[in-house]
């Protein structure tokens, strides 16, 4: 038995899974600790287990069964060494029967990556409760018989955890160096790239990478703590900003970078990267009440009017638009903003997932026109 608690003192019992969650008396080496969202793609958890923008978030998956289909091994988002992002999984089903030879069971993935899982939640409860009030810090702890004291202390203890606003997750998964044409498994550089792209990593995945290979774009990953003259300074013809965890304000180095290189060089930025685009060109961004996480998100193209169904994990939105800059996207739920443009500037971005291919193909034009701002 595991209970998972919230820091309003809502608490849902279920049964453990994957490693092992620690008791009240070790809560301060809880690997668990974190904020929780709920993602509502009815597929891809091993994508989002991998995806670096998950780093310091627990994951509440609303699709009722999870793992009936296994984990294949390298194929995950991650370009880096770490395999899974997320601090633990919620779900309703945990599926434990067997799975294809070229696979293993989503619970030993787990247990190699020391990640807890909690099965057996009311997770439509959860969802609906966290869609009302908003987001919350959580744990999952493995003890029986919890009495009101030891509540209490559970409740206390997450309420003194800092919010994902106030750390710098990025600066965990970001390269350490720069790293030409990064490689891992199943993407594979361009043998005659055309164009010269330095790609800040706040957490990239690797689908957009390979994105950019099939375009024949030769990929330089930077850290996020990149300054302008290691950009400027060496003939690169596109400036990219990746997606990654957290809050962009923490991105201090970054948006100055942006505020530096503008009118310089092309620059264009996806999720996180977008949000940091928006905040340097004098925009603002807020954090949303529960965040789009999922991939079933309809956005609006501005100019054309069509509808795309798209793949999106953020916490954080912009909020008022920079100045010159074009509404490009609109969330066609809420109406928020989804992307923009400053042609004059040659700048562009967006906050959902191109490369995710919940459609499956329907947004990848969107590399297409980011490249149009190196012509």
């Amino acid at each position: 038995m595991a209970t998972l608690f919230l820091e309003d003192g809502s608490k849902f019992v279920g049964e453990a899974f994957g490693a092992k969650a620690p008791k009240i008396k070790d809560i301060s080496q809880n690997s668990s600790i974190s904020e929780i969202v709920f993602n509502t793609s009815m597929c891809g958890y091993q994508q989002i287990l991998s995806d670096p923008s998950y780093k310091g978030q627990m994951v509440c998956f609303t699709y009722p069964q999870i793992g009936n289909y296994g984990v294949i091994l390298n194929e995950e988002e991650n370009i880096l060494s770490e395999k899974i992002h997320v601090s633990a999984m919620v779900v309703k089903d945990y599926y434990d029967g067997e799975v294809d030879n070229d696979r293993i069971k989503l619970e030993t993935y787990l247990l190699e990556n020391n990640i807890i899982g909690i099965s057996n939640i009311d997770t439509r409860a959860l969802t609906l409760h966290l869609r009302d009030t908003g987001f919350k810090r959580a744990i999952i702890i493995n003890e029986d018989n919890i009495g009101k004291e030891e509540e209490m202390f559970i409740q206390n203890y997450l309420l003194s955890f800092p919010f994902i606003s106030e750390t710098n997750q990025c600066e965990k998964v970001s390269t350490k160096i720069k790293i030409v044409n990064p490689k891992n498994n199943n993407i594979c550089p361009s043998k005659n790239p055309k164009i010269r792209c330095a790609l800040i990593d706040f957490g990239i995945k690797k689908s957009i990478v390979k994105e950019l290979y099939n375009r024949d774009v030769e990929v330089t990953l930077f850290n996020s703590n990149t300054k302008s003259e290691e950009i400027l300074n060496n003939s690169f013809d596109l400036l990219f900003l990746s997606n990654g965890p957290g809050d962009p304000e923490t991105q201090v180095d970054a948006i100055n970078l942006v505020k530096t290189c503008q009118n310089k060089i092309p620059i264009v930025g996806i999720c996180l990267g977008h949000q940091i685009i928006t905040l340097a060109l004098g925009g603002s961004t807020k954090k949303m009440k529960f965040g789009h996480h999922g991939a079933n998100q309809p956005v609006t193209d501005v100019f054309t009017k069509k509808i795309f169904v798209t793949s999106q994990n953020h916490s954080f939105v912009t909020s008022k638009l920079p100045e010159g800059a074009q509404l490009w996207f609109i969330n066609s739920n809420d109406n928020s903003v989804e992307g923009i443009k400053i042609p004059n500037k040659k700048i562009s971005s967006v906050q959902f997932h191109p490369e995710a291919s919940p459609g499956p193909k329907d947004s990848l034009w969107i590399f297409d026109e980011f490249l149009k701002e190196v012509k």
